[in-house]
């Protein structure tokens, strides 16, 4: 009986605990489909007035916008994140999982102390950096650093992707006549393909959501999604359907992402391996 009592009175607090959150998703949805609220969580009238925005410009400042250049340069930074953190990470992987060479665990270990900076306190030296190279205000420029702050964690996933492949593989490729190169592409990224989407996913969604770095380094020249949010709650009239609709769309594509290669994540190689030694 007390068992029975102590398991109610967790789920009890918890659901208390979750309460406040799930009015608050609730009052987004109802907010995003409807052209007003009542209490917070009762719809007045369902439509999608508010997703408009999808066949006519919305009003941003003092231009109309379409949502779709925006979105396109969304997916443009964000793809350009995810593959350059999926190229560095899996040979840099293959490079520290099958090859030793002095200072390897130094490496590994910087990794580690190199992916617990935040990014905001690096933001400066990467504006500069970006500024001498010419690359500021450019979406290809921005998206190399904001790829650069995943490729530390994402060397170590690499790494224990290419610890699960085991060595007699190697071996035989070798024999046959293989290069290292061939024995990467041609033998490991397909035998870690679940592992390879897992790494895109990394870099891309990270991109995605990215304010900061799009904020300062593109500096409105190239607005995204993000920023955009933030320059229609920046107007002095904020019309929060408008905006519930927009982030609604705005987390639409890494859901569908999530969805449609939910089934290649699940079959990603567990990481682990032989570790740094």
């Amino acid at each position: 009986m007390k068992k029975v009592l102590g398991k109610w009175t967790i789920y009890i607090s918890l659901s208390l605990i979750a309460i406040p959150f799930l009015v608050m998703y609730i009052a987004f949805f109802m907010q995003a489909f409807s052209k007003g609220i009542t209490l917070g969580v009762i719809p007045q009238k369902f439509g999608f007035s508010n997703f408009s925005f999808l066949w006519n410009p919305i009003p941003w400042g003092l231009e109309r916008t379409s949502i779709w250049g925006i979105f396109l340069n969304t997916v443009l930074f964000a793809s350009i994140s995810g593959f350059v953190v999926t190229i560095v990470c899996t040979l840099a992987g293959y490079a520290l999982s099958r090859l030793e060479f002095r200072g390897k665990v130094f490496f590994l270990s910087l990794q580690l102390m190199l992916h617990a900076i935040t990014g905001q306190i690096l933001l400066i030296a990467i504006f500069f950096l970006l500024f001498y190279t010419k690359l500021l205000y450019k979406i290809p420029g921005v998206a190399l650093a904001r790829a650069s702050l995943e490729i530390p964690l994402g060397i170590w996933m690499a790494k224990g992707f290419f610890d699960t492949v085991p060595w007699d593989v190697e071996r035989a490729a070798i024999m046959d006549g293989c290069t290292r190169f061939q024995v990467w592409y041609m033998i490991f990224l397909p035998i870690i393909k679940p592992g390879i989407g897992a790494l895109f996913i990394w870099g891309f969604l990270f991109a995605w959501h990215d304010f900061i770095y799009v904020y300062t380094l593109l500096s409105g020249t190239v607005p995204l999604l993000s920023t955009m949010l933030q320059g229609l709650l920046a107007t002095e009239v904020v019309d929060y359907g408008v905006i519930a609709a927009l982030s609604f769309f705005y987390m639409l594509p890494p859901l569908i992402l999530f969805v449609f290669l939910q089934k290649v994540l699940m079959k990603a190689p567990i990481m682990g391996g032989k570790g740094i030694a």
